[in-house]
């Protein structure tokens, strides 16, 4: 992956249930299909992460507020098997620390709070 001048990488370690990767750097959020770049969204364009977990299927996801109203969102899959997550075995733990993870270091990284060293 080629990131732009005096961008550093912050955090690429979610699967997503479409097999893609979501990387966070500096001043975007990256969407990887294995090391190239297929979207991006700047991070001045976003306004909020949030992390919200559905009633009825118990399928935890981040869910990306962009400044334009429009929100996208992201549910990540345990990497070896490929499968989302929706119960309550440490796997879906495990899930749900990198969705809260991944909240933390997008509403930090908008706010310019973040290095990569914190992540």
């Amino acid at each position: 992956m080629r990131l732009k001048p005096s961008e550093h990488l912050i955090i690429d370690k979610g699967k997503t249930g479409w097999g893609n990767t979501i990387a966070v750097t500096n001043q975007r959020l990256l969407i990887l299909e294995r090391d190239n770049i297929i979207g991006e969204t700047p991070l001045e364009n976003i306004s909020s992460a949030i992390v919200e977990t559905h009633f009825l299927t118990n399928l935890t996801q981040l869910r990306i507020k962009l400044k334009d109203g429009k929100e996208m969102s992201i549910i990540f899959r345990h990497n070896p098997n490929g499968l989302l997550y929706g119960g309550s075995n440490q796997a879906d733990k495990d899930m749900m620390n990198l969705t809260n993870k991944y909240a933390k270091v997008i509403n930090r990284a908008i706010g310019g709070r973040m290095t990569a060293k914190e992540a």
